[in-house]
């Protein structure tokens, strides 16, 4: 098991050593949680929840959350969950609100499914709506503006300048494959040269979640990823039988981290697109693909929904949601123009 596959393990059995018998069934025998960080947030939401329980309901106060049985649990009152669920709402954002609220409902509806319980109390509450917030993304005309500083060093500081040149070709074919597929930085960090298939313009990707999905890129997205994994593979005497090597590293040939791409990100935004450096980041360049890909795509939504790698439409829509404010918003930019 992969380090922090243990962390997380080691942190979830100690949760779950604290907590009933049934608490640790659902978590190892939930089909649709694979990602031991979500296993990890499920068991402490879960702890809370318990600990809410044999503190603030009297029924119960002569237990430990160790001592709940799954019939107590299955039989707690919707007015009671509303009333943990406005007690989080004093400590914690809505959007916290509701991942917690999303964790008790797979729980019970888990138990329902099973048929160990008879009903499912989380889905008669009170659910958290989360207000909409605008999608903060690059147009078309500012991505181009951004490439070009990345491809050319165009506005950079005379120092950075200079050495643009050893980080020209690996920084083009990054920013580049992000805008062309939307991929997430750690998609992205996480793939070998062995992964990329140049000849039909795709790559192997392990997706959120666990799933493995082939990913495609544009011809010009080719030529520069066939550019920089050239010079690699003279840099590091690379063959076609040695090609698990990272795709994107540092100078040294160690597998470039998220935090690395964070910062080139705001290096190159800051001189380009100055107005825009505090609000973007590696995450918005995934939404200026999906904003220009559903508009090229003539509002494809479930295109997209494929190409994201959402798991709800819900998700999806807040890019159609944003396409057609800003179509509202453009009416009358020509006005006065003519």
């Amino acid at each position: 098991m992969p380090e922090n596959k243990m962390q997380y393990s080691d942190k979830i059995n100690e949760l779950l050593s604290e907590m009933p018998e049934f608490v640790s069934d659902f978590i190892y025998n939930f089909g649709r949680v694979e990602n031991y960080a979500t296993k990890l947030e499920y068991c402490r939401d879960i702890k809370v929840y318990l600990e809410f329980i044999t503190n603030y309901l009297p029924k119960y106060c002569d237990k430990s959350i160790k001592d709940l049985s799954i019939d107590d649990v299955a039989n707690i009152e919707i007015l009671d969950i509303n009333r943990f669920l406005t007690t989080l709402s004093g400590n914690h954002k809505e959007s916290t609100v509701k991942r917690k609220r999303a964790s008790l409902s797979s729980m019970y509806g888990f138990f329902v499914a099973t048929g160990k319980m008879s009903r499912n109390p989380i889905a008669a509450t009170k659910t958290i709506k989360i207000p909409s917030k605008d999608v903060i993304y690059l147009t078309n005309d500012e991505q181009r503006i951004l490439l070009d500083t990345v491809r050319h060093g165009t506005n950079l500081h005379d120092s950075v300048a200079k050495v643009h040149y050893i980080y020209a070709d690996r920084d083009s074919a990054m920013f580049i494959l992000l805008l062309d597929t939307g991929l997430r930085v750690s998609e992205m960090l996480d793939t070998d040269i062995i992964d990329f298939n140049l000849n039909d313009c795709s790559v192997v990707v392990k997706r959120k979640g666990g799933d493995t999905q082939i990913i495609y890129y544009s011809d010009e997205c080719r030529d520069y990823l066939d550019t920089y994994f050239t010079s690699q593979k003279a840099k590091y005497g690379l063959s076609s039988n040695n090609l698990k090597f990272p795709a994107f590293t540092t100078t040294t040939g160690n597998r470039l981290g998220v935090r690395a791409v964070e910062i080139l990100v705001k290096k190159y935004v800051a001189v380009c697109l100055p107005e825009k450096a505090r609000i973007i980041s590696p995450h918005k360049l995934r939404s200026s693909f999906a904003m220009s890909f559903y508009a090229a795509s003539d509002n494809d939504i479930l295109l997209l929904k494929k190409k994201m790698n959402h798991k709800s439409i819900q998700t999806t829509n807040i890019y159609a949601k944003a396409s057609d404010t800003a179509m509202k918003e453009s009416r009358s930019l020509l006005q006065g123009l003519r």
